[in-house]
């Protein structure tokens, strides 16, 4: 039930967050919005873990983690939100998001072929509707 109630939240979060930023980048630059996404961003974590008494959970990080972490920050903090906000600048909130949230499919792929995870026929069929969802939404 819980992962239930995070995914939801997740989902609607996602959802929300895409109709501020393409109301937001009518003027904007897509750099200058990332910028301001960040620093706000960063701002609330280190509040949060300065209140909570986290802040020195950074000490325990591994370098395997934090490497993994740094790349995942530049795939898909700053590579893909530079992207996405320029697909979105450019097309409408309706079209883009559902295209670039078939991400699921490139991470079920590489989740085959570099984790190791299983591919089932489920999963296989989920793939495919995804691929099929963004050959409707175009």
């Amino acid at each position: 039930m819980k992962l239930m109630i995070f995914l939801f939240l997740t989902t609607l979060f996602w959802g929300v967050a895409a109709i501020f930023d393409k109301m937001a980048l009518g003027k904007t630059a897509p750099f200058a919005g990332m910028m301001v996404r960040q620093f706000i961003l960063t701002g609330i974590i280190f509040v949060m873990a300065l209140s909570s008494g986290r802040l020195g959970g950074m000490g325990t990080l591994d370098w395997r983690s934090v490497l993994f972490f740094g790349l995942s920050g530049i795939c898909g903090g700053a590579a893909g939100l530079w992207t996405y906000y320029h697909a979105l600048r450019l097309g409408g909130a309706s079209m883009v998001v559902p295209i670039t949230a078939t991400y699921p499919l490139i991470t079920a792929l590489l989740s085959w072929a570099i984790l190791q995870e299983s591919f089932t026929v489920t999963r296989l069929i989920g793939t495919a509707l995804i691929v099929l969802g963004v050959w409707l939404v175009k």
